[in-house]
Formats: C-alpha cells, structure tokens, sequence
C-alpha cells in the first residue's frame, strides 16, 4: 500500500509508529509542512519524505524560512516540495496576496531542483492551475523521470482535470473527494496512471490510540479510499 501523504511526524509514537507500518509494508511520503515538523521528519528517516510551507502559516514566517527549506531539500535530493498552495480559510489569500507569493518561491524550488509538488488548495484550483502555467512547472523532463504537480486530497471537478492532466499531474484521492458532488463525478474521469491515494493522518485523527490501532486504522482508512475509487470505474 502507498499513503501519498501523510502526516507521520504529527502522529502519536511517530518513530514506533514508523517501525510498525514497515512491518506491513505500508508505504507512504511522509509530509512536512512547518518548520519544526521539516527536522523532525528528517530524524525519522523516512524513505519518501516532502518539505514545505502550508499556507495557514504564510502569514508567520520568518526570514530564514526559505533558506532552511532550500537546505533540507539539498540535503535530501528525493525529496518533494510541499505540501503548499493556496486556502481561502486563512489570511492572505486574495490575488497576489501572501500565501501566492510563498507558493510561487516554493514553486521556483520545484522547478530548480526538478521535484514533485504536493500541493494544498482550498478555494481556487483554476488560480493554481494558471500559476503553475506561468511558472513553466513542471519543468521539462524523459517520461516518468518528470516532475509532476500532485493536488493532493483533490477537491476539483471535471474542469480542473482537464485543465492539469497536460502538466502530467497526479490526483491524490482521499475519502473527502468522494463528499462533493462535482469531485466525485469527476474522479471517474481520471486516468488510472494519475490517480493516487492518501489519507492526510495528522494529530487530529488520532487521540488515544495505541501504535497498533493506529497502524491497522491507516491500512483500511487507505484501503476504503481504495475500494471506493474502484466503485467509480464501475
């Protein structure tokens, strides 16, 4: 099993954890979105790991921030960019305003260090589209050695897949795509290569849980989303 995208580091007994989901070949790309969360994922040691800015906290950077971003991704050359994006629920989300601004430099790290983005959107996936458009991302590459953009826990409808399928960008579908009536009719539409599957754990989807609970609720929370994605091609 692959979890495109997961909080591991925000998750209760992270490093038992990890040792827990190796045992069952649980794969995953371990998401790392504020600074703090960047060194810890890096301690972890996972094998597929993403440094990024969220932007609910576009607003509160300091100014070493991008800096140290750049060096955990030098560090780290598999790493992807991300998770990061656009969100209408946090400040600075008007045209050209903050979190754009910290989007695009993340952007250029993509393009210049020729990495996959995971990328966050609530609100405007046309604006996404037509940034990363303008940004000339994902850069050139040889088939599957190309950088993609991955709208992760995606959200969009029929339009917006139309408008990123020619960047060669992955869909990470989550139990929450199937909710919106537009994303869930639209999923089918899909090709079978773009589609991904994740299931966004952080420190909000488990509270008390023992590392086994945790373990055996990730593999079927990632095998539902699973089986209700094959519903859709039926």
């Amino acid at each position: 099993m692959l979890d495109f995208h997961l909080h591991l580091a925000r998750l209760p007994h992270a490093d038992e954890l990890k040792g827990a989901l190796e045992k069952r070949d649980y794969r995953y790309i371990s998401i790392a979105c504020e600074p703090w969360e960047w060194e810890k994922v890096a301690k972890l040691g996972c094998e597929a790991v993403a440094f990024g800015i969220h932007p609910m906290i576009a607003t509160e950077l300091s100014s070493e921030a991008f800096e140290t971003l750049e060096n955990f991704l030098t560090t780290n050359e598999s790493a992807s960019v991300g998770e990061c994006g656009l969100d209408k629920r946090y400040p600075g989300y008007e045209e050209g305003g903050i979190q754009e601004q910290v989007f695009l430099k993340q952007v250029a790290l993509a393009v210049k260090y020729r990495r996959d983005l995971q990328i966050h959107c609530v609100g405007d996936y046309g604006r996404i589209v037509k940034l990363l458009k303008q940004e000339n991302y994902p850069p050139k590459g040889d088939g599957e050695s190309s950088p993609k953009p991955i709208f992760h826990r995606f959200g969009g409808d029929a339009g917006i897949i139309r408008a990123a399928l020619p960047l060669d960008a992955l869909f990470s579908i989550h139990a929450d795509s199937f909710h919106k009536k537009s994303t869930a009719a639209a999923i089918a539409q899909i090709p079978k290569e773009n589609i991904r599957f994740e299931t966004d754990a952080d420190e909000t989807t488990f509270k008390t849980e023992t590392v086994e609970e945790i373990a055996e609720k990730l593999t079927s929370n990632l095998a539902a989303v699973q089986d209700a994605w094959r519903h859709t091609k039926a």
